[in-house]
């Protein structure tokens, strides 16, 4: 899969190169165009300017999963947790029935309980490890400090990706001379 950010003067170079990237039956995975944070012209934004129904839509920065920590660790701590939770659920379970413990039973629940009580216990346990495991992988923020800066300085921000052992179109992206090609290397 290969990754790259544009860095554009305008949204209207976005669409020109949408239009090629059709025509040429060019395989996209992700079109994703990226509004300034601050508009550093007082133009109005384009209208659809070919009245296409598959125009890629407009995105803020903090929308973009790759270019936004928060939710690159939130979707991690969420497919972390479908493996940690139930191998806690088993690991409690296997655990109390090892031991044959008493630890519960003597707050009053009954000794059928106590397995139970344990699976629970190591389910919610890895719960939160999932947590603790999606905070503790770092992020390419430090990576990408220079492309946010662009976004913050009135540039419009185009992400592109291909399909797996496909490459982008290079020869179409320099048609259009963007100010900068940022190539992300993520896999």
């Amino acid at each position: 899969m290969a990754i790259c950010i544009l860095v554009l003067e305008g949204e209207k170079t976005a669409y020109e190169l949408w239009e090629k990237l059709k025509k040429n039956s060019t395989p996209i995975t992700n079109f994703q165009l990226i509004e300034p944070s601050q508009n550093k012209t007082n133009a109005p934004p384009l209208a659809n300017p070919t009245q296409s129904i598959d125009l890629p839509r407009k995105v803020k920065i903090k929308d973009v999963k790759l270019l936004n920590p928060k939710i690159s660790k939130k979707d991690r701590q969420k497919s972390m947790s479908l493996w940690l939770m139930p191998f806690g659920f088993l690991a409690g379970l296997i655990f109390s029935g090892m031991t044959d413990l008493k630890t519960f039973s003597t707050f009053g629940f009954k000794q059928s309980l106590e397995p139970f009580i344990g699976a629970i216990l190591g389910m919610i346990s890895g719960w939160i490890g999932s947590f603790f495991a999606a905070g503790s992988v770092g992020s390419s923020q430090d990576d990408l400090k220079g492309i946010i800066q662009r976004n913050e300085q009135g540039f419009w921000l185009l992400l592109l990706e291909t399909p797996l052992e496909i490459e982008v179109p290079w020869h179409l992206i320099k048609a259009i001379n963007p100010i900068e090609i940022v190539p992300l290397d993520l896999i």
